[in-house]
């Protein structure tokens, strides 16, 4: 029987020891027979690394002696990594034994799709939807059917816009010719810019409702709420900069500066330092997103009618 294409596995992590065994447990029992798992530490000093060295001697350790962010981690243990597929795994998350070869076998049989998104779910039971791949709400990238009852109705494969990278299966070939993650983001939506700069490309993501995995929603996020909110507000700024093409982008130009205007009208009142000093790093990147702009669209190959169909509900009105 031939051997199967590798899967890597790619666990970032910083300060969350208590996840990791739970974590690696489900992908070293996974069903599939050809995964190589690989933890990127971010500088944790939580005893994390030597948990994993201790307990866990078969997964490959890349242990940073600062904290790089999600993204550029994800990037450094993928560059490193030997899989046909690669997948970004969480690691407050636990598989199901055969989601790995559930994807894989998506993956295999439609040449088309560059990733596979799993379904999502929470550990409370019944349990609740955490992510059914990225979708839209109030005119903004959000976790497609998060928060609702697991209930059947995210139980059909369809395509999505893209994999949350909690928890999604890539083209490694694909990754690496979209530039991976931009690492300029840090952290938060750096999955939702990838997915856009995939879908401007022409390629597509299928949801995969029978390949669970459960998460711990706002794991890791939860103890740093000004954090995910600072990074979450700065990179929808890029995201958009980026990613929408000019005939989009022009008409959201001018209610985008009258919105920072009442920005900082009100913060300004309010002494908010912290806030401005997020706009001042929002702000002085921008003529670096606009030069990564001119890339991202000459990538472009998809019509206005498709794009319409698939951005229009994540953008400002």
């Amino acid at each position: 029987m031939a051997e199967r294409p590798r899967v890597s596995v790619v666990v970032v992590n910083w300060n969350r020891k208590e996840y990791l065994a739970r974590c690696f447990e489900a992908v070293l029992t996974q069903r599939y027979p050809n995964i190589e798992t690989i933890l990127v530490d971010n500088g944790s000093h939580d005893g994390s690394v030597e948990l994993v060295k201790e307990r866990f001697p078969n997964v490959r350790l890349i242990a940073l002696d600062t904290n790089r962010g999600f993204a550029q981690a994800n990037n450094i243990g993928i560059s490193a990594s030997s899989g046909v597929f690669v997948m970004t795994l969480n690691n407050d998350t636990q598989m199901a034994p055969d989601c790995i070869s559930t994807l894989v076998e998506a993956l295999e049989g439609h040449p088309e799709i560059y990733a596979c998104a799993p379904k999502i779910i929470s550990f409370d039971e019944p349990p609740l939807i955490v992510n059914a791949g990225i979708g839209a709400k109030d005119h903004m990238p959000t976790d497609r059917g998060g928060g609702e009852p697991d209930d059947g109705r995210y139980d059909r494969v369809e395509e999505v816009f893209g994999p949350n990278a909690g928890a999604g299966l890539y083209r490694r070939m694909v990754f690496e010719t979209l530039g991976g993650f931009d690492e300029d983001f840090f952290a938060y939506y750096e999955d939702v810019d990838l997915a856009w700069r995939a879908r401007l490309a022409g390629w597509k993501c299928l949801y995969i409702p029978s390949a669970v995995c459960r998460h711990v929603s706002g794991g890791t996020s939860k103890s740093l709420p000004f954090f995910t909110e600072y990074h979450l507000f700065r990179n929808i700024v890029w995201l958009y900069i980026k990613g929408i093409p000019g005939p989009f982008l022009r008409p959201r130009l001018l209610p985008f500066l009258k919105q920072e205007f009442v920005f900082w009208k009100t913060h300004l009142r309010r002494e908010e330092i912290r806030w401005l000093r997020m706009k001042w790093d929002t702000y002085r990147k921008i003529p670096r997103m606009f030069v990564k702009r001119r890339q991202v669209q000459r990538s472009r190959r998809i019509d206005d009618a498709e794009f319409e169909r698939w951005f229009l509900p994540m953008l400002p009105r």
